[in-house]
């Protein structure tokens, strides 16, 4: 499959010619229906994995809650994940 340069996307990086529909666990599946191991994890962005229900509810509630907060201001639940972190990390 040749996936060809988009107009309407940016060109970061070569893209691979694979176009991927949708993910499970560590797993993607292209629009052949093949399936890959997510080795990539979105460049670092997906380490939870694809569609976990656990995850897929944690991101509805919080969607349905507020979906971004810059820096700017300061979040109840923000400063909990930073402590927690940090307790954590030692």
């Amino acid at each position: 499959m040749t996936v060809p340069a988009s107009p309407h996307v940016m060109n970061t990086y070569a893209r691979l010619p694979v176009a991927l529909v949708r993910g499970e666990g560590c797993r993607v599946w292209d629009t052949e229906g093949r399936c890959y191991l997510d080795a990539l994890a979105g460049i670092a962005v997906n380490t939870l994995g694809h569609a976990h229900p656990k995850l897929v509810s944690a991101l509805r509630e919080q969607v349905a809650t507020l979906i971004h907060c810059c820096n700017y201001y300061t979040t109840p639940d923000a400063e909990r994940v930073a402590a927690r972190c940090h307790r954590r990390a030692g």
